[in-house]
């Protein structure tokens, strides 16, 4: 196709002569309402006729005024369809003739000459300068010319004399080789004859094809924008570099191929040079596609980037072989789009298999980027119906953002489902803290209840805030002891679980006795059982609670025996002293631990216990003057 159409503009550029009466193109207004005239910037056909398919043009490698006159013979000259370009050289001049046989009808009415090339040239119809281009060199010299800015449609307007004899279009044009490397390949060479009225379709149609070249690019720019931005926060994922990159390129794919590139005011070598770029960018655009598509699957390696990296430069030196084999047709760059599209078929098709989560968007985007690419291909030049326009419009939206379009909804959705998984996990992740932290407060309660229950509270406290609990004096501490008479010969008569239980009923009735009225238990010796009241907050209790307490307990272990002695179960008699004066309180040790007091006052309150009477309570004088005080 591409070589096509650089044989179809070097054979436009090319002279010969007169021809016989076959080789006239007959022109009449049914020809020119019903013909199909290629419109090669916009790859569409409208009412005309295409005078390089039809027109039999000729042309000659020679320069000579004479050539431009209606009545020239140029029948000796060369067909279009067997020109070569290797005749050419830089700056060479050479003429192109068209001859028209005009039906009389179309005397004097207007019609308009399309020119979709580019490049210094004159143009003369019957005999008459109608339209230069640039500047060609002067007659009889091979150098001075100067290209003219680039234009995508030129028009001419012609008035047929319509006199019966042919009528003629000679062009005086120049050979430029950096516009024949790039225009040649970018397929943009036509020349059509057409009735005005066709004017504004064909401005509304290229119009049209600007409006949908700039949507690609600016869709794919945004998607660009976009991935730069959430590459910026999220610098570990490689696969929004790797989108951003393909967007870019793709971008440029499309820029690069906007027909209408001098609505831009470029120049002919700006625009020259922009064509050159696209068999750069589009196979680094297909290199990104696969990186991009590998990333996302995690296939990419060193070794996957050489490969592809690899046939990427060989993609881009075969784009180039129409520039320095014109003559090839070996087509070595389509062969290369084949191997990258097997590639992300390969990735689409293992990502599926493999239920990546969203896979089926890609899947979809690869069925679409390969069958459009293919039929794109097939419809580009083909010059149908306008279902034929719509279908390629529908081919190129399709191409140029399958791919781009839903590899940004895949990442999106793997990025929703990779935050809902993360919700998730965080959801379960505070459900299991505030589980154990609940674990942890009851634990911390129960830890505490404990101590409390070794300690006093006020201790436990200042054992829990320094670590540590410092030793005190109290100055009137009342303390109590009592003690079981006959312990040991009622302890032989019981099993050991039912001395124990015993001794358990009677002590958990002291500590509530006690704890009712302010009073701190020390500790059990065996069967003895020590309190004291008045610490470690002296206003806790006094001592004629600690009293009331010991007549309470005396109560209890008489009531005690009473039941046992009726239940015929061995029982336990009860001696209680007390004593009032100073001690020292404070915890020792930092294995079992426990809140001790100490001193004279101690000594004093078990001598009292040891010394006084079965059921009573025996309280020494101290006590009394407290009492009476």
């Amino acid at each position: 196709m591409k070589k096509a159409a650089l044989l179809l503009f070097l054979a436009l550029f090319s002279p010969v002569g007169g021809r016989a009466q076959q080789d006239t193109l007959l022109i009449t207004a049914d020809a020119l309402r019903d013909g199909r005239a290629f419109v090669r910037s916009i790859v569409i056909s409208v009412p005309g006729i295409d005078l390089v398919a039809h027109g039999n043009p000729r042309y000659r490698l020679a320069d000579d005024t004479a050539f431009a006159a209606r009545a020239c013979d140029d029948g000796a000259w060369q067909p279009l369809d067997s020109f070569d370009r290797a005749q050419l050289v830089t700056g060479q001049v050479y003429w192109v003739r068209f001859q028209l046989q005009v039906d009389t009808s179309l005397a004097h009415a207007p019609v308009d000459l399309d020119i979709y090339s580019q490049g210094a040239m004159e143009v003369f119809f019957n005999s008459e300068l109608v339209e230069h281009f640039g500047t060609v060199p002067a007659y009889g010299t091979g150098d001075g010319y100067q290209a003219a800015p680039f234009v995508p449609r030129r028009k001419v307007r012609l008035r047929f004399a319509g006199d019966g004899a042919p009528e003629t279009i000679a062009m005086r044009c120049v050979h430029d080789p950096m516009f024949l490397a790039s225009y040649a390949t970018a397929n943009q060479l036509a020349l059509t004859l057409h009735l005005p009225e066709v004017n504004g379709t064909i401005e509304r149609l290229e119009d049209s094809t600007l409006l949908q070249y700039g949507l690609f690019v600016g869709i794919n720019l945004i998607i660009l924008l976009l991935a730069g931005v959430i590459m910026s926060r999220s610098k570990r994922d490689r696969s929004w570099l790797m989108l951003a990159l393909f967007s870019l390129f793709m971008a440029l794919v499309g820029f690069t191929n906007i027909p209408p590139k001098g609505d831009f005011g470029l120049s002919l070598r700006a625009v020259s040079g922009i064509s050159l770029l696209n068999p750069v960018v589009y196979p680094l655009a297909l290199f990104f596609l696969v990186m991009v598509m590998r990333t996302l699957f995690a296939t990419v390696d060193r070794r996957s980037m050489l490969l592809f990296g690899t046939l990427t430069v060989l993609m881009i030196i075969a784009s180039y072989e129409p520039f320095f084999d014109p003559a090839g047709g070996r087509n070595l760059d389509a062969w290369f789009t084949i191997l990258f599209f097997f590639e992300v078929a390969r990735q689409a098709v293992r990502a599926v298999r493999n239920q990546v989560h969203g896979s089926w968007i890609i899947g979809i985007g690869a069925v679409l980027f390969i069958t459009n690419g293919v039929f794109l291909e097939q419809y580009y030049q083909y010059t149908g119906n306008e279902m034929v326009r719509w279908l390629r419009t529908f081919l190129r939206f399709s191409y140029y953002l399958t791919m781009p379009v839903t590899i940004a909804i895949f990442l999106a959705v793997r990025s929703a489902h990779q935050n809902r998984l993360l919700a998730r996990q965080r959801d379960e992740l505070d459900k299991e803290v505030h589980d154990r932290t609940a674990e942890l407060r009851h634990e911390k309660e129960r830890s505490d209840e404990l101590l409390r229950n070794i300690l006093p509270d006020e201790v436990a406290e200042e054992l829990k805030a320094k670590g540590h609990a410092d030793a005190k004096h109290f100055d009137n501490v009342t303390i109590l002891f009592t003690d079981f008479k006959g312990f040991t010969e009622a302890s032989e008569k019981l099993s050991p679980q039912e001395l124990v239980e015993e001794l358990n009923t009677c002590f958990k009735a002291f500590d509530g006795i006690i704890t009712a009225r302010g009073i701190e238990k020390i500790k059990t010796i065996g069967d003895a059982y020590m309190c004291a009241g008045g610490l470690p907050v002296p206003s806790s209790s006094t001592p004629a609670g600690v009293v009331h307490a010991a007549l309470e307990m005396q109560a209890f272990m008489i009531a005690r025996k009473k039941e046992r002695d009726a239940a015929r179960m061995p029982f336990f008699e009860m001696r209680v002293g007390i004593h009032t004066g100073p001690v020292v309180a404070g915890i020792v040790g930092v294995k079992k631990f426990a809140y001790d007091i100490w001193g004279d006052t101690v000594n004093t309150a078990s001598r009292m216990e040891s010394s006084g009477e079965v059921g009573q309570v025996n309280i020494s004088e101290s006590d009394v003057c407290v009492g009476e005080g």
